[in-house]
């Protein structure tokens, strides 16, 4: 690995926003969209992140005078997401620290396949959001995946799992399983997906009947929408 590849990396955007998604949603965020995505779901909403080309190259440098722009040179929280941020790990290496010592906090938005990848640039992180994908949603079976990424991630850890009109009951036993073995106080955010490409949502009924059971295992279940898609924002 050069030096060139560690600070260099494909950039779709850089820019302030309100958090949308799981137990940081309605809080300011300056998001750095990595392109690139090892997972194709049916209900991606950034299909143009997916491809391995997508995004433009751009240096340390330039990613962090954009983000200290947008923040005004004050501390905040700088949320890495994708795409998949966890195949640039290299480029996150070099960058979590820089951004940590200018007193922002780092948030990571993640599909949770990676874990050797997150073992990597954990310290550096304050939360994971963490994405259970069940197999309806991607044609792959990726539970083991998941719990060593849970076991990696620990406390700083909270799962969102995306419900569509396909996801079946196994799935979220499943996912309601594997958190209980691991740590029933992990947060688990069930979010009924927003109508996109092949997606439909979850009838509200089922999602109620979802979170019953989940609540029955887990000390933390909430239901949250994409808010930020209410709200008409990136």
């Amino acid at each position: 690995m050069s030096a060139t590849d560690v600070v260099i990396a494909p950039v779709m955007d850089i820019f302030l926003s309100r958090q949308g998604e799981g137990i940081c949603v309605g809080d300011a965020q300056v998001f750095i969209r990595f392109g690139g995505c090892n997972l194709v779901c049916d209900y991606c909403d950034t299909p143009d992140s997916i491809p391995t080309k997508a995004g433009q190259p751009l240096s340390l440098d330039q990613v962090l005078e954009k983000t200290e722009s947008l923040l005004g040179g004050k501390p905040g929280v700088v949320s890495l997401t994708g795409g998949e941020p966890l195949l640039q790990v290299r480029f996150l290496e070099a960058l979590i620290p820089r951004l940590r010592s200018r007193g922002h906090k780092i948030y990571l938005e993640t599909n949770g396949s990676l874990p050797k990848a997150l073992e990597n640039v954990i310290d550096g992180c304050d939360w994971v959001a963490m994405d259970f994908k069940p197999e309806s949603a991607i044609g792959r079976n990726l539970w083991e995946a998941h719990r060593w990424f849970l076991i990696t991630g620990g406390t700083k850890i909270f799962v969102k799992m995306v419900l569509t009109a396909t996801t079946v009951d196994a799935e979220v036993e499943q996912a309601i399983a594997l958190l209980a073995c691991a740590n029933s106080a992990i947060p688990l955010i069930l979010q009924p997906a927003t109508p996109w490409g092949k997606a439909a949502s979850v009838p509200l009924a089922r999602l109620e009947a979802w979170r019953a059971q989940a609540s029955a295992r887990l000390r933390d279940v909430r239901v949250l929408p994409q808010v930020h898609r209410l709200w008409g924002i990136p």
